[in-house]
C-alpha cells in the first residue's frame, strides 16, 4: 500500500473500541454488585420481618434452653421471601429470571440458625449466583456468600438476653 494517510484513524478506531470494552466491563460489574445489594436488602427486609413475627415462639426456645430452629417454620421463611423477591424455586436454588426469560440470579435454599447462644439473633445464610453476560452470552458466574443477621432489642435497646 501507497497511501498511508488513513493509518491514523485505524489506530484511533482500535484505541476507542479498547476503551468501550472497558466501559462495558465496568458497567457490567455494576450491574451485578447492584443486583446483589438490592437481593441482600430484599433478604434482609424479609428475615427482620420472619424474625419479628417469630420472636414469641424463638423466645421461649431460648427459654427452655433450646437454641435451635427446629419449631420454627423456616420453609414459611422459604416462601415469604420467594414471594417478596419474585424467585422460582427449581430443586435445591431459588431463581430470579427477566422479562426475557433469562436468568437474573439464583440463591441456594436459604439456612437459618443462632448467631449466639441464649440471644435473640438469628442469622439466615444462603450462596447466590449471578451470571455475566456479554453480547447475550454467559462468559462466567460470580458466586457470592451471603450472611445476614437479625436481633431482637427491647424500647432501651438491650439485646435481649436469658441467663
Amino acid at each position: 500500500m501507497k497511501n498511508k494517510r488513513g493509518d491514523p484513524y485505524v489506530t484511533v478506531c482500535v484505541f476507542m473500541l479498547i476503551i468501550f470494552m472497558i466501559f462495558s466491563a465496568v458497567f457490567t460489574f455494576a450491574s451485578a454488585i447492584s443486583l446483589i445489594r438490592v437481593q441482600e436488602t430484599n433478604t434482609e427486609i424479609v428475615f427482620d420481618s420472619f424474625v419479628a413475627n417469630n420472636s414469641i415462639l424463638i423466645y421461649n426456645n431460648i427459654k427452655m434452653g433450646k437454641n435451635a430452629t427446629d419449631n420454627v417454620n423456616t420453609a414459611k421463611y422459604n416462601q415469604m421471601l420467594a414471594e417478596f423477591c419474585s424467585l422460582t424455586k427449581t430443586g435445591a436454588r431459588y431463581y430470579c429470571y427477566d422479562n426475557d426469560g433469562h436468568e437474573k440470579f439464583n440463591i441456594t435454599v436459604p439456612t437459618i440458625g443462632f448467631l449466639e447462644d441464649q440471644q435473640l439473633e438469628l442469622y439466615v445464610t444462603y450462596t447466590m449466583r449471578v451470571p455475566i453476560r456479554f453480547a447475550g452470552v454467559t462468559v462466567a458466574t460470580a458466586t457470592i456468600p451471603v450472611n445476614i443477621t437479625s436481633e431482637l432489642r427491647s424500647k432501651n435497646q438491650v439485646k435481649l438476653c436469658l441467663h
